[in-house]
């Protein structure tokens, strides 16, 4: 991956490059930032030019034989560590048992969060983890001579699902083979090993700017300018949010939650079970994609009744509804909402059962409209 393919940090890809042509590369990195912000998407960028043949002054060639393998993540001496689950039943999980969907799952979103990984080694509820037998693996892999004269690498992905098991890789960490640069990719700073933590070189990966997101959406998603820079401002900083927010805008997430609104403030529960059905048939993915739509419109109402002026953030067939709606939203109310749809969210991503979570969460959304009612 080229760091020109990276969306946004400048002043971070600077630094890096810095480093490396100073010769001050730590053979052990922490790349902390949430995986929307991009943290994977720089340490692939970083191993990349680190194997470059002709690296130029900001990024690597793109050209060379070690840029077109890495770009395939195919490059020899290129390995990757990753949560995974058993195959079959007791059997010890190692992430070379996944490495064609890890592939596949990066070259097509190095912005994936841990859920969609889980989602697509099909884990169900199953925790996926980094176990002891993948660190004895890596101890092996990176003990064995290189295939070529760079840099053997190591991208360690969410090792705070290593537990107590990366203990194992401390003296790799501290004293690694000749060349080998170890880069840990991490979300949780508190989940890691405080023995790993303090034998690792800490890079922090910050949110990224709203006009980063919005360039990277226009060039990459839709040219649209009003729908990306919306998108954008929503998405908190993290492009894999932000591709959500984009696909609920695809799918016009605005009649169904107008709907659904009206049908829980009234309320009519005829209507409710309705859209509860419908809601439950349409598929993991777009139940999570309308849960952050939600919480999208949760923020602009409570932004308008502040009179920050967040119309500029809405779409035509938003403003309207928006408007209205907002009346119900407050001080009273907007904190429990946002944290119950967020808490659905959450179980969306784990499996819960839609008809009982989509009917529950509408029963908590009618109370907590009705404190604004008498008000309207």
């Amino acid at each position: 991956m080229l760091f020109a393919d990276v969306i946004g940090h400048a002043p971070l890809k600077k630094k890096l490059l810095n480093n490396l042509k100073s010769g001050k590369i730590s053979h052990a990195q922490l790349f902390l930032g949430q995986t929307g912000f991009g943290s994977l998407a720089l340490a692939l960028a970083y191993a990349q030019y680190v194997n470059c043949a002709n690296p130029g002054d900001t990024d690597s060639c793109g050209v060379c034989d070690s840029c077109h393998k890495m770009m395939r993540l195919e490059y020899a001496d290129l390995h990757f560590s990753f949560p995974v689950i058993s195959k079959k039943a007791g059997s010890k999980p190692v992430s070379a048992d996944y490495m064609e969907e890890w592939r596949k799952a990066v070259t097509e979103n190095p912005y994936m969060d841990y859920a969609q990984w889980m989602q697509t080694i099909e884990a169900e509820n199953k925790q996926g983890n980094i176990t002891a037998e993948e660190c004895r693996d890596i101890i092996k892999k990176l003990s064995l001579k290189p295939m070529y004269s760079g840099h053997k690498i190591l991208i360690i992905w969410l090792p705070e699902y290593m537990g107590k098991e990366g203990n194992i890789l401390l003296k790799t960490l501290e004293e690694p083979s000749e060349n080998t640069l170890i880069l840990l990719v991490a979300e949780n700073e508190e989940n890691i090993l405080q023995t790993i933590l303090s034998r690792t070189q800490l890079q922090r990966i910050s949110h990224l700017g709203i006009d980063d997101l919005q360039d990277a959406l226009i060039n990459r998603i839709d040219p649209d300018v009003d729908k990306c820079g919306r998108i954008a401002h929503l998405a908190d900083g993290n492009y894999n949010t932000a591709l959500r927010l984009y696909a609920a805008e695809e799918n016009n997430y605005t009649e169904e939650f107008m709907h659904w609104m009206r049908a829980c403030f009234k309320p009519d529960m005829g209507a409710v079970t309705k859209w509860v059905d419908t809601m439950a048939g349409t598929g993991r993915e777009n139940q999570k994609n309308f849960l952050l739509y939600s919480i999208g419109v949760l923020r602009e109402c409570l932004l308008m009744n502040q009179g920050v002026g967040s119309l500029n953030h809405l779409l035509e067939s938003e403003k309207d509804f928006v408007t209205r709606f907002s009346s119900f939203i407050g001080p009273l109310n907007v904190t429990e909402l946002n944290e119950s749809f967020s808490t659905a969210h959450y179980h969306v991503e784990r499996n819960a059962h839609p008809k009982i979570l989509f009917f529950n969460l509408s029963l908590s959304v009618n109370e907590l409209l009705q404190r604004y009612k008498k008000r309207a």
